[in-house]
């Protein structure tokens, strides 16, 4: 087996002779490299275990049946919607390597996954609206039904396998060598499959290739479905008994829709779903594509009746009042509020109450050292070292005339006696000053003033008595 070619070789295209210019990325299947002689090209060559001849007969199939799916130009830039081979690429001894397809600025395009999630699509810069995600949902729709016109088909379509130009809205579809590909008169089927996004008919033995076009059909509502209610998955919801499967590929294999227009008995809808608010055209689709039986829509059913709401002129949606980042249709309540009105409260009732801590208990100690508790009214007794000489209790009648003449008593009493020693101290000075008595008319006035001191002190003694007796004959 020859060596696969790398950047710097001499690889042909169709009947020009070229270079492999710079790596641009490497996976499972092969390698992508830019063509420096052909700036809108690119060149995907595939690994030596691959064994490239396998596909040789593939993307030659695919070089007969292209879709119709040309390059979108708008505001001056270039979009391709799908990464399709234009042509084969042989090494110089003229085997096949690999092919060439248009230049897909992979960087200005964003996984269809992260505007699934309001919180991730807000951290890296996404539209979070109904508007965009309607818009989002058409343009898949419209790709999807171009490529079953020529009868190929994805398989494994899931939200990670698709990207989108962020600019514009455009789908662009990457790896088509993978899908199931129709060649003149042989089909060449995808082995790749993701249970959350596989039909119920073939979830225990994976997809046949008579029916890959009703896996595509259903894998396609499935997306659509999330993209128009907030990212949630026509199969989940709350269980209305203990038999509903936990897990989405056997709630898919056994049919728990819980968003129809008739309710399921066994499973209902969840709390936060839009569901409600979306049309009845609408829902009647989601119906036809989960049900029991019935045939599912076509991506042309869908690029149909999501074209005219994603059209902003049909004013079939209407900017939300309340909120101006918000869409809903027209003619019903706004979904986004009412989704964020009750996280809202949601998250209210979850908040964490704070806690009382219960008092802490003291260590248990042991038998020998534990104390009867004290009787009431009597302070607990004191623990003193052993080689302290004991303390004789004070009697009560102490105790009670110290609160007795704390504080007020103490002052009533120091108050007029403090009066009396000056009015004293007054009267003395007045006298040395005065040695001749008739000439001391204030004599009176200070004698009167040490007289009022000394009788108040009498007075408030007295009160301070009477206040102590009863104490001391109650301790008595």
């Amino acid at each position: 087996m020859s060596k696969s070619p790398a950047s710097g070789s001499s690889v042909r295209i169709g009947d020009r002779r070229t270079r492999l210019g710079a790596l641009i990325k490497s996976g499972g299947a092969g390698s992508v490299y830019l063509l420096p002689e052909f700036p809108e090209r690119v060149a995907k060559i595939y690994h030596e275990r691959v064994d490239p001849p396998s596909y040789t007969d593939r993307v030659e199939a695919m070089l007969e049946l292209r879709p119709q799916l040309p390059d979108q130009f708008e505001g001056g830039k270039r979009y391709v919607q799908i990464a399709w081979p234009d042509a084969a690429v042989r090494d110089e001894r003229g085997g096949f390597v690999g092919f060439s397809m248009p230049a897909l600025d992979v960087q200005s395009t964003s996984e269809l996954e992260q505007v699934l999630q309001e919180r991730q699509a807000r951290a890296a810069g996404l539209p979070v609206g109904l508007g965009p995600k309607i818009t989002l949902a058409a343009n898949l729709a419209a790709v999807l039904a171009a490529l079953h016109a020529q009868h190929h088909y994805v398989v494994d379509l899931k939200p990670v396998n698709l990207r989108f130009y962020r600019a514009s809205l455009y789908i662009a579809l990457l790896d088509c060598d993978g899908f199931s590909i129709q060649g003149r008169g042989r089909r060449y089927s995808a082995p790749q499959f993701t249970p959350d996004y596989l039909a119920p008919e073939f979830q225990q033995r994976g997809p046949d290739p008579l029916g890959e076009e009703a896996q595509d059909r259903f894998a396609l509502a499935v997306v659509i479905f999330q993209l128009l209610n907030f990212g949630l998955h026509p199969y989940t919801g709350k269980p209305g008994a203990d038999r509903v499967p936990t897990d989405i590929p056997s709630r898919i294999r056994e049919r728990y829709y819980a968003y129809g227009l008739r309710a399921h008995r066994l499973m209902a809808p969840s709390p936060v779903s839009a569901h409600a608010s979306v049309p009845r055209e609408l829902r009647e689709l989601f119906d036809r594509a989960f049900g029991d039986g019935g045939e599912r829509p076509s991506a042309a059913d869908w690029s149909a009746a999501l074209r005219d709401y994603a059209r902003p002129s049909s004013g079939r949606l209407v900017v939300c009042k309340r909120e101006r980042e918000h869409q809903h249709y027209a003619g019903q309540a706004c979904a986004s509020c009412a989704r964020q009105d009750l996280l809202a409260k949601t998250a209210r009732k979850a908040r964490p109450r704070p806690v009382v801590e219960p008092p802490r208990m003291p260590a248990a100690q042991p038998a020998a050292a534990r104390l009867r508790a004290p009787r009431l009214g009597r302070p607990p007794p004191r623990l003193t070292p052993a080689a302290a000489p004991a303390r004789l209790p004070r009697p009560a009648w102490w105790s009670n005339l110290r609160l007795a003449t704390k504080s007020r008593g103490m002052l009533a009493v120091a108050f007029p006696v403090l009066f009396a020693f000056i009015a004293q101290g007054l009267h003395r000075v007045y006298a040395a000053l005065q040695p001749d008595p008739a000439n001391r008319p204030l004599e009176a006035w200070l004698d009167a003033m040490l007289m009022t001191g000394l009788g108040a002190a009498f007075l408030v003694l007295c009160w301070v008595f009477a206040v102590t007796l009863p104490r001391l004959l109650k301790t008595r």
